[in-house]
């Protein structure tokens, strides 16, 4: 019998017959999302679409199929998105599953350019989750990964603003917890329980209690590091300063608690003495010493803040800020120009005594300004851009490897017109590095890098080069990365399996680029504060340690 051909996936292609394909909004390892109309309504859905290679897989199967099951067995809820038809598409022969279309970013990506929203706008934000989260563990499901981009900020119809509870995709139903695998989720915000049984006998001999399945406590864990997070704008995943991921369990496990509060103040941000017991109460290492409930979590917390208006601010920096200008990229205050409506005050510039107390405590040497050649004569680039100049640099030491941190812009003018003229940029030296790669996220070039990659791509075609392509075999991982190397086999020895795997994992977006004993890490845009900088340098460290 002759094999039938089925169609790809294509703009205009109708599935199901009634949903036609318009455009790629994402996709991740299983499914594909695509932005469709409904033909008889001309409702605008979002459609989620199995990858060919894997609808064959009854693993996979299963998985999309418990997705869409766990959304009927929670339920409608305002804050969790909903999921309107799932079945297989006779036209592809894969499993489809359609859902609202939502407009408006992630919670992580609202945060990394707008800062922190007001307090009182926070735990309006806050019950939005604890309602999504206690519907569902009503309904017995515990969701198991949640994270910032697991929340979507949208517009509703009265112009304010709601958070929606993304990817139940992984979420566990009561019943089954016991008896599948717990270590699945974000490290940065997996509880105890999802570290696995090693790490349970280890704290039993410390006379800690770990429970040995997920439970409703494993999300009001997760939602305490969410709150800290959106209370104080800081990074996704910055609460525990682990420099690797095998440091993780180490600080979850055998380390006191940091002090939020202290974390916040660092940051400018002043939370209520209260907050630091209540955010051990979220992450107490035994599930049944945490809040009852992610709404009981959110309501103490919501106690907390009454009395805040009568706390004296933060003590003023001693040292006044750097000059103006000083840093081309100083993001706007949150709300003056993203979706929140606001009044409040727009971050202060990074100070010189809190730069040089963290620097000190972390060993780096700093320096105001430094020389471009040491960036370019680095190595021979195919991604990083030609530096003009040096802002604010730091050296510091990760394992045996130096590392050398710079807030540098880039000599190309049309970048700096549109406001991509900034880099934090990383030079790492490695003898673990042995290989030529060069790799950059596919959906955060610019506007600038689009039209330099362009112009590059023009030159080869009229000089005849030769196009240096990488075929990893990858298909997750090349959906999100561009790669080019010598040689398959030099793009396959210079990003093993465990690279890949940490880069996809840590939503890395940014620029890597290897050659034998060197490493260069960009991110764009970014600012020489302590924050990004010790973000850089464990990342350096990750990356070190996936070879």
């Amino acid at each position: 019998m002759a094999r039938v051909s089925l169609p790809t996936p294509a703009p205009g292609l109708i599935v199901a017959a009634r949903y036609r394909l318009e455009a790629v909004l994402g996709q991740g390892g299983m499914a594909v999302v695509w932005r469709a109309e409904h033909t008889e309504t001309g409702r605008k859905v979002a459609v989620k679409l199995v990858h060919a290679a894997l609808a064959q897989s009854e693993a996979a199967r299963e998985m999309f199929v418990r997705e869409a099951r766990v959304a009927a067995r929670i339920g409608r809820n305002d804050h969790i998105i909903d999921v309107l038809d799932a079945g297989v598409a006779p036209e592809l022969g894969v499993p489809y599953m359609v859902m609202e279309l939502l407009e408006g970013e992630p919670l992580d990506e609202q945060l990394r350019r707008y800062g922190a929203p007001p307090p009182g706008e926070a735990l309006r934000l806050l019950e939005h989750v604890a309602d999504a989260l206690d519907q569902a563990h009503a309904a017995g499901v515990v969701h198991r990964d949640l994270k910032p981009q697991n929340l979507f900020l949208v517009r509703t119809r009265k112009g304010e603003h709601a958070l929606k509870v993304l990817d139940f995709g992984i979420a566990k139903l009561a019943e089954s917890a016991a008896h599948s695998a717990t270590q699945v989720g974000t490290p940065a915000y997996a509880a105890p329980e999802q570290l696995g049984e090693s790490w349970r006998h280890i704290a039993a001999k410390n006379g800690r209690v770990v429970a040995a399945q997920v439970s409703p406590g494993t999300d009001v864990w997760a939602l305490g590091l969410v709150a800290f997070e959106l209370l104080t704008g800081a990074p996704s995943g910055e609460f525990w300063s682990a420099a690797t991921l095998a440091e993780l369990p180490v600080k979850v496990f055998l380390e006191p608690l940091p002090s939020a509060t202290a974390r916040a103040q660092a940051r400018g941000v002043s939370l209520p003495p209260t907050f630091d017991a209540w955010l051990a109460r979220c992450l107490d290492l035994d599930a049944h010493k945490r809040w009852a409930s992610a709404g009981e979590a959110v309501r103490a917390l919501s106690a907390c803040f009454s009395g805040l208006a009568s706390l004296p601010p933060p003590p003023a920096p001693a040292i006044t800020a750097p000059p103006p200008g000083h840093y081309p990229t100083t993001p706007p205050a949150f709300g003056t120009t993203g979706p929140f409506t606001t009044t409040a005050a727009p971050p202060t510039a990074p100070q010189h005594a809190t730069l040089h107390a963290w620097a000190t405590q972390r060993q780096v040497q700093l320096a105001e300004g430094g020389m471009p050649h040491h960036y370019f004569g680095f190595m021979q680039f195919q991604f990083v851009p030609r530096i003009q100049s040096v802002v604010r640099e730091g050296r510091a030491r990760v394992g045996n490897a130096e590392v050398l941190v710079g807030e540098v812009l880039v000599g190309d003018e049309l970048r700096r017109a549109i406001g991509e003229g900034a880099l934090l940029l990383a030079l790492v030296q490695s003898p673990r590095v042995t290989h030529h790669v060069a790799l950059r996220t596919k959906k955060v070039t610019g506007i600038g890098d689009g039209i330099a990659r362009g112009l590059r791509a023009l030159d080869r075609l009229v000089s005849s080069k030769p196009v240096a392509s990488a075929i990893l075999g990858d298909p997750w991982f090349e959906s999100r990365f561009e790669v080019t190397a010598p040689s398959p086999h030099e793009a396959h020895a210079a990003l093993p399996a465990p690279l890949r795997l940490l880069l996809m994992n840590q939503s890395f977006s940014g620029i890597l680029e290897c050659g034998p004993g060197r490493m260069a890490i960009a991110f764009e845009p970014a600012r020489f504060d302590p924050p990004s900088v010790d973000r850089m340098l464990a990342l350096s460290a990750d990356v070190l340690g996936a070879l």
